[in-house]
């Protein structure tokens, strides 16, 4: 293409859309990024080529704002790692698309219904003929009662509508059920081996529902997002994978995540969306950011992405330091061009 393409990333204060940042960063496909978060102190409006101050994605305002920006900046493609901006986003494809041209890279709400809600997640799994964690909505006393009986302790409580750890209980005994189950909208999961053989697995399906690749992560956790993992052959992890991917049809990515219990990789949860490793899958080689684009967006045919099967990715915290006076045109302007940050280095030369 002659000209880059214009990228919209929403919510660039988060970790998963900073990762598709990191993504489009080290692709091969040229883009101009745009990047929008609520508020001007989020890093990842501070590394892009125009920086916007959105309203949240609940706000009324949100549409209009988002179709007066992609008219400004003739955007191409939307893409987000939040889900609450996934949802309005998938909502509102056909409106965004008619109205400016841009194509919001989002599953039907449908699809991400299917991951966006724990409890259902399972039931879906259940349906369609998958290992699943024997589970229970924590409002029906007498599922909750008769997975006790079947699984004993220890259980898994977790928010049907949650994300990475947050409200996730390990429930030992009666006392902590009880407090599980006292909790407004909670699912109740058997507990799936051990931590030691976690997996996330990333899949890339094209238009037609075809999964197109797969790379498989073991993965430690820390407060619910990945921050040591390990690529590999993992066959039972991936060809769980594979199967969920192509029975669920996502508009391009969708993350699997899995423990071996009993001798079966055992799906516990799916984000049909760019997830928390896309970065590392992008430096291993695998990067769905880039096929998405192509593929949705610019309409090549669809390819198969790289089999990975090495790789160790170790995270750590790091610090940004931008311009005051960057924060501060940003917090007046709601709009900032060419923003820039200093990312500490160690003390190393750039």
């Amino acid at each position: 293409m002659a000209q880059p393409l214009n990228v919209l990333v929403l919510g660039v204060g988060g970790n998963v859309s900073q990762g598709i940042l990191k993504a489009l960063a080290v692709g091969a496909l040229p883009c101009r990024v745009i990047g929008a978060c609520i508020s001007a102190r989020s890093f990842g409006l501070h590394t892009v080529d125009r920086a916007y101050v959105s309203p949240a994605a609940a706000d009324p305002a949100f549409v209009e704002w988002l179709i007066r920006v992609c008219r400004a900046e003739r955007v191409h493609a939307i893409l987000s790692g939040v889900e609450p901006v996934l949802a309005v986003l998938s909502r509102e494809a056909q409106r965004i698309r008619e109205e400016t041209g841009a194509i919001a890279v989002v599953s039907s709400p449908e699809c991400l219904a299917i991951g966006g809600d724990k409890l259902l997640t399972c039931r879906w799994l259940e349906r369609r003929g998958f290992a699943f964690p024997p589970y229970a909505d924590a409002e029906d006393a007498q599922a909750v009662k008769a997975l006790v009986e079947a699984c004993g302790y220890p259980l898994i409580a977790k928010p049907r509508f949650g994300k990475g750890a947050h409200g996730l209980m390990e429930v030992r005994n009666e006392a902590e059920l009880q407090a599980a189950v006292a909790r407004s909208g909670y699912a109740i999961q058997a507990y799936l081996g051990d931590a030691a053989e976690e997996y996330t697995a990333g899949c890339f399906s094209d238009r037609d529902g075809g999964v197109r690749g797969a790379i498989v992560l073991r993965r430690d956790l820390l407060d619910g997002t990945t921050w040591r993992a390990e690529a590999g052959e993992f066959p039972a992890a991936r060809a769980e994978a594979v199967r969920i991917a192509a029975a669920l049809r996502p508009m391009g990515p969708a993350n699997v995540q899995m423990r071996m219990h009993g001798g079966r990789a055992v799906c516990f949860e799916i984000n049909v969306r760019f997830s928390g490793t896309t970065p590392i899958r992008a430096r291993f080689g695998f990067n769905d950011v880039e096929a998405a684009l192509r593929h949705y967006v610019l309409g090549e045919p669809a390819y198969d992405l790289p089999v990975v099967t090495r790789g160790i990715a170790l995270r750590y915290w790091n610090e940004a330091y931008p311009d005051p006076e960057a924060v501060a045109e940003l917090d007046r302007r709601a709009c900032l061009t060419r923003p820039h940050a200093a990312v500490e280095d160690y003390g190393m030369e750039r």
